[in-house]
């Protein structure tokens, strides 16, 4: 099931993130330095216990066991009243394959509509062909945004699905 993250699930959604980013991320960048000392669960767990108002966009995919996290910004009053925009989106690796990712994603959909937005939208690797599939047979269509990633030469291309 598909519900909303609790304090009691920081330490979970730490190793999902961090696990996830290091698989998807370190072929991409051949980066040890970001993917082994900069990114640690220590420190997304003293931001999430620093600032539990995070917790409020945190979705979790649990059956007894949390198995995939979409983490979205919301983003009232400023003109983007009608979207919100997915941040994290990761499914531990050893439980891919398995719907999860859909279930998250149909549900991330339910949020946006009850709370009337018309608009997710996403950066994805413009490399990650898996990614981008993935989003395509959910809906979502390649908007041709490209942003580069800070210091680097690695492109990312927006993708969205109107609600």
């Amino acid at each position: 099931m598909v519900r909303h993250a609790k304090v009691g699930d920081i330490s979970r959604i730490a190793e999902i993130l961090v696990f996830g980013k290091r698989v998807a991320y370190r072929p991409i960048f051949q980066d040890d330095v970001g993917s082994f000392l900069k990114l640690q669960v220590g420190d997304i767990i003293r931001e999430l216990e620093d600032n539990p108002c995070l917790l409020a966009h945190i979705l979790l995919y649990d059956d007894g066991i949390v198995k995939g996290v979409i983490n979205y910004k919301d983003y009232p009053g400023n003109g983007r009243n009608d979207e919100i925009e997915i941040c994290d989106f990761y499914v531990e690796p050893f439980f891919k394959r398995q719907g999860i990712g859909q279930k998250l994603i149909k549900y991330a959909c339910y949020e946006a509509k009850r709370k009337q937005k018309k608009k997710i939208y996403l950066q994805v690797i413009e490399s990650n062909e898996t990614a981008r599939k993935f989003y395509e047979l959910s809906g979502f269509t390649n908007n041709y945004r490209k942003l580069p990633i800070e210091d680097t030469k690695v492109m990312t291309v927006g993708y969205e699905k109107e609600i």
